[in-house]
């Protein structure tokens, strides 16, 4: 599955401060719990096994589990904490690919996200159900980035994060990999190592890939052939474009033109 359709309904969320006697007694939930705690520690059993569960650590307990917790007295935990149900595009109930328990540790955007979620459930304003949908599937995201789709940006080397700004900001125009390892203050062939580790791909491959994705977007307007495509995406040669197109996206870039011509022609 891969979760590009998933549907929240959202039953209860909570930036709970809980008191030194906070607890939840013990009970199957018809819901997904998911909690993440900014402060304190908590101590949670879930299906019959024992979690302790600190600052920066996020519970995501399925739907159908029985669950009980209590806070530390001493240290009494601070959550933002969402219970909701997950549906496909056909209603059917959704399980979420992430650990029981994780740590995910401080991190300013899932602060901001949850902050600017507690607004918008706190003051109900019309529409309030929408944007607090929106901002759940915002930090949704958030962790499919983290335990999916393994490329946690925030653990990335900052050389690496300033070289992808740079390659989207700069789609249009050549893009030489000695440019963005000189840029990087490294040597070409430990760049191209470093970038490796943190994306999967080669310099050239990530670049690639970018452009015949923003060259895919132009040509879905239709309002340029692919001849100009492939030199506003910095392409000189058309040919080598068309092949590079076919072989990351399965079919050439004729194709996309080809089938927005067909369906106008039914209208």
């Amino acid at each position: 599955m891969d979760y590009k359709d998933i549907n929240p309904k959202i039953e209860y969320f909570n930036n709970r401060h809980a008191t030194p006697n906070w607890f939840i007694q013990d009970s199957t939930i018809n819901f997904i719990d998911l909690s993440y705690f900014s402060r304190g520690k908590a101590f949670y059993k879930v299906n019959g096994e024992y979690y302790e569960v600190n600052q920066g650590d996020l519970i995501c307990i399925p739907k159908g589990s029985q669950r009980s917790a209590t806070t530390d007295p001493d240290n009494p935990m601070e959550t933002f904490s969402v219970n909701f149900q997950l549906y496909d595009t056909k209603g059917n109930d959704v399980e979420l690919p992430f650990p029981l328990l994780s740590h995910v540790g401080t991190s300013e955007e899932l602060l901001y996200l949850y902050n600017e979620l507690t607004l918008v459930w706190l003051k109900k304003s019309p529409g309030f159900e929408i944007e607090a949908r929106a901002l759940v599937l915002m930090i949704l995201h958030n962790y499919f980035k983290r335990f999916y789709y393994r490329n946690n940006v925030h653990n990335m080397d900052s050389r690496i994060q300033e070289t992808i700004r740079y390659i989207l900001s700069n789609l249009y125009n050549p893009i030489k990999v000695e440019e963005l390892a000189r840029n990087a203050g490294v040597t070409t062939a430990y760049f191209g190592t470093l970038f490796k580790k943190y994306t999967g791909s080669s310099v050239k491959e990530y670049i690639n890939k970018m452009k015949i994705n923003n060259a895919e977007n132009i040509l879905l307007s239709g309002e340029f052939s692919v001849k100009d495509v492939a030199y506003k995406c910095g392409f000189e040669d058309i040919f080598y474009f068309s092949k590079l197109f076919k072989r990351i996206k399965g079919y050439p870039p004729s194709k996309i033109l080809l089938d927005k011509k067909m369906i106008s022609s039914q209208y």
